[in-house]
């Protein structure tokens, strides 16, 4: 069967949310894009569909809000709040963490009775600001049109803390709620794993390496428990926190790599080694974020891991992609750390690379005194060759994450996204991906702005 991309305009106000109806320098977006089954939701945040504009102040009804959102959103799409797969929540303030259960809860027991025993995967972390100045959250979120499409069927896979299943009614009201790792077909997208000990359900450790590999160790279990293996992981999006104190300032300011991401990477590298050795040859895709902190108390990183269930799967085969700068592959090693990702990973017809950034291909650096303007080019330019490499194409976009590290240029980004795709995808001009915008406090290179995205490889 041929596998389509369908979109649904997004409209604010009676107003679509794509050019020429809206002005350039405003986000555009689609409200979700479908690749087979997977539904891929545009950020929902604290703003009516109504008038555009955020009508309360209160953490819990701008939460309520995002979930009507999304439940209308996939109502729209012919499919259910019952079918989702996976949150990311953004927080401005992590003490909200706290305040989102039990209202989710509720909102659950009303409208998705299915996920409050059987809850989505969910990664939560905070943020510097959202689109909105008066949002204060936010709310990116995959579906499925069924679960039960043949071959895209949907399978919850449980999360346990301490023998007790992390859903109610085994948790008390009030307390986290949600699924290990959720699987979709040949997909597996996993919760946001951190530091904390399997048992106790607390940060046990301060030590940075032991609080990876305790992460590592979860996303090992989930891999495990969903029947498949940690070598079949895809991509990874690291978060990392407090890398100031944890880390040297790099001396050279045009480098191609960050030193803040020097001991996540090499334990990351030591972890593979000893327990998915495959990965060393055949490495995930990556994007690696800096943000003020994680919502859970003395977590210095998580991981979010998309996985496969099966690289060989007929119709869900993974081909490897891996990311060449100035003509060096990876792996390889600067000093004593091995560091390495895969330009992208192509998993059936579904294209996952690793976040586009402001590399210059001739030299493998950053220039520090590009404008901002033309990082924002460059970002989209390495994100076309990235997918073109795979047979896909630009305007086979289904979903954009973009992270900026300063607010105030998004609107110069969405003014250069629309004359990138005026001039290479002029479709996307009036029906533009899915995106979420995240404003985080910096990336594992030294550009301002950073693109994670989901494509369609045609006629695989």
């Amino acid at each position: 069967m041929e596998i389509k991309i369908n979109k649904y305009p997004m409209y604010y106000g009676g107003v679509k949310q794509s050019y020429p109806c809206v002005m350039p320098g405003t986000t555009c977006r689609s409200m979700y894009a479908t690749i087979g089954n997977l539904i891929f939701l545009s950020g929902m945040d604290g703003r009516t569909f109504d008038t555009g504009a955020v009508t309360s102040d209160d953490f819990e009804g701008q939460l309520i809000l995002c979930l009507d959102k999304i439940r209308l959103t996939l109502e729209e799409a012919g499919s259910s709040m019952n079918n989702l797969v996976r949150h990311l929540v953004l927080l401005k303030n992590r003490e909200d963490s706290r305040r989102m259960w039990k209202p989710m809860l509720e909102y659950y027991q009303q409208y998705a009775p299915e996920l409050v025993t059987d809850p989505p995967a969910i990664t939560i972390t905070q943020v510097d600001a959202l689109e909105s100045e008066k949002c204060s959250v936010g709310i990116d979120s995959i579906a499925v049109m069924s679960p039960d499409e043949p071959g895209w069927e949907m399978k919850r896979y449980p999360m346990y803390y301490g023998g007790t299943k992390q859903a109610y009614p085994e948790v008390r009201a009030g307390q986290p709620f949600l699924s290990e790792s959720v699987a979709v077909g040949n997909l597996i997208f996993l919760s946001a794993m951190d530091g904390k000990d399997a048992k106790t359900g607390k940060i046990e450790t301060s030590v940075f390496e032991e609080q990876s590999h305790m992460a590592l160790d979860k996303v090992k279990r989930a891999m495990d428990n969903a029947g498949s293996s940690m070598s079949n992981l895809v991509k990874s999006l690291h978060f990392m926190t407090g890398v100031k104190n944890l880390l040297v300032k790099a001396q050279d300011v045009g480098q191609s790599y960050s030193p803040a991401s020097d001991r996540l990477w090499k334990a990351e590298l030591e972890y593979y080694d000893k327990y998915a050795p495959f990965l060393l040859e055949e490495f995930p895709s990556s994007t690696f974020l800096k943000v003020s902190s994680l919502t859970e108390p003395g977590a210095m990183t998580q991981t979010e891991f998309i996985g496969a269930v099966s690289r060989h799967r007929r119709g869900w085969e993974t081909k490897y992609y891996p990311c060449y700068l100035v003509k060096r592959g990876f792996p390889r090693h600067i000093g004593d750390i091995h560091k390495y990702y895969a330009n992208s990973i192509v998993v059936g017809n579904v294209l996952i690379p690793s976040g586009a950034w402001t590399f210059d291909p001739a030299t493998g650096r950053h220039d520090p005194n590009l404008p901002f303007p033309d990082q924002v080019w460059r970002t989209f330019s390495n994100l076309r060759d990235c997918l073109e490499e795979t047979g896909s194409s630009l305007e086979l976009l289904v979903k954009t994450w973009i992270y900026v590290t300063e607010p105030e240029n998004l609107a110069t980004v969405r003014e250069v996204e629309l004359e990138y795709y005026k001039k290479y995808a002029p479709a996307l001009v009036n029906e533009p991906p899915a995106t979420t915008t995240v404003f985080t406090s910096g990336l594992a290179a030294i550009g301002r702005i950073e693109i994670d995205s989901i494509a369609l490889v045609p006629h695989r």
